[in-house]
């Protein structure tokens, strides 16, 4: 799956809000305490993909440090094995514009070892989900139940719907 790194990769990785193509993203520090094995997995894999695609939502693990790509479920969910790094490469421009990519760094960084952290388009932190060790007991299907809330929310749904029907 993808791979979002904190620590210092190579320049020709994409940055997150390039991955992101306009999307809200899901970032999950352990994808596998969300994997659900009362299904077959291919088709729990084939539900999930179609609700992230059609609701404009992009799954991605996160690492506060460079290591190895993850190789969860996420990665079968949107087929990409990139690592993905958070800011551009230009360290003038990354000083004067990428301050969303730097607070979405320092809450990362802040936050408990286990999370999953929904983040928009800009990269602003929507929201968090804490949990303790081992497997969750909130689905993924759950986070995008809470990222259409906050869509509402923030009036974001019919901008989001408009944009998809003129793409």
């Amino acid at each position: 799956m993808a791979t979002l790194c904190l620590g210092e990769i190579d320049c020709s990785a994409p940055c997150l809000r390039e991955w992101l193509c306009g999307d809200w993203g899901l970032l999950f520090s352990h994808p596998k305490d969300f994997e659900d094995d009362s299904l077959e997995r291919d088709r729990w894999l084939e539900i999930l993909q179609d609700d992230f695609r059609t609701q404009g939502v992009r799954p991605i693990a996160c690492r506060r440090s460079a290591g190895d790509l993850d190789r969860s479920w996420v990665g079968e969910l949107i087929d990409d094995h990139r690592l993905v790094r958070l800011t551009g490469v230009d360290p003038v421009l990354d000083a004067a514009i990428e301050l969303p990519p730097r607070r979405l760094r320092d809450d990362i960084l802040s936050l408990p070892k286990r999370f999953v952290l929904i983040v928009d388009e800009s990269l602003r932190r929507r929201g968090v989900l804490k949990y303790s060790p081992g497997r969750s007991n909130v689905s993924p299907l759950d986070l995008l139940a809470s990222v259409n809330a906050m869509r509402r929310q923030f009036g974001i749904d019919s901008i989001v719907d408009s944009l998809r029907r003129a793409g």
